[in-house]
């Protein structure tokens, strides 16, 4: 029933929770998603394919949609319009090796950088995906979380954006609501764009940055793509 379903997909991250609502019939779905809050509703209904969002809109309210899409409206040009809405995050209470696990099976492209959140989805802080093959498999991801995670408010704007500090140690920025709930990230080379520099300057702080930490970054997720290899073998998969 409903009673015991919803609080389960509100509980999934909104990326699984949606992979689930996506093989429900619409009516089915639309009902679930009609008895969550808007918040988690709306974060799950982003990441739904385009076609299952067409199908539910013969079935929600028009009140429900107009509440789903006044939470997912933002600002132009601002970090909410700018951001990727697909993002690498795990909860907190998983282990190295269980994390692994469920990298392997992610549908998405593999970033950098992992997010760490908690049961309600706030960024809990971030940990490199080198981290992860160093790590004890014993290890659970919220004891690897270190100091405090620079991110940057869904609702900033660009010129605020541009000016942030955090630029000159990162390429990406983690986006948050006004509950620290994980929504997106932000792209340096994405900002730079829509302030209307098609490319870095070569005077950019970031530009040797993000040239060597390509090229860092490339090595590690080849190795972690043959650990995974490696693991489903012996699986028998």
């Amino acid at each position: 029933t409903s009673v015991t379903i919803v609080p389960v997909l509100v509980a999934m991250l909104p990326n699984v929770a949606a992979v689930c609502l996506e093989k429900m019939e619409a009516l089915t779905a639309a009902k679930l998603l009609t008895e969550m809050p808007v918040s988690h509703s709306a974060h799950i209904y982003r990441h739904l394919s385009v076609a299952k969002q067409e199908e539910l809109s013969e079935y929600l309210s028009d009140k429900i949609q107009s509440r789903i899409h006044r939470f997912l409206d933002y600002a132009p040009l601002s970090a909410g319009d700018l951001m990727e809405h697909t993002v690498t995050m795990l909860p907190e209470e998983l282990t190295v090796a269980d994390a692994i696990r469920r990298i392997g099976h992610f549908r998405h492209a593999i970033s950098c950088d992992i997010y760490v959140v908690d049961n309600k989805h706030r960024l809990m802080g971030v940990i490199e995906v080198g981290g992860l093959l160093t790590s004890r498999h014993q290890t659970r991801l919220r004891d690897m979380v270190a100091g405090k995670t620079q991110s940057v408010s869904v609702h900033a704007k660009l010129e605020k954006l541009l000016s942030h500090p955090a630029w000159t140690k990162q390429y990406k920025l983690p986006v948050v609501d006004r509950d620290n709930i994980l929504v997106g990230v932000l792209d340096y080379t994405r900002l730079k764009e829509a302030a209307g520099e098609r490319s870095i300057s070569t005077h950019d702080p970031l530009d040797n940055l993000l040239s060597l930490a390509g090229l860092y970054w490339l090595s590690l997720m080849q190795l972690l793509d043959g650990m995974l290899g490696m693991a489903r073998a012996k699986r028998g998969e």
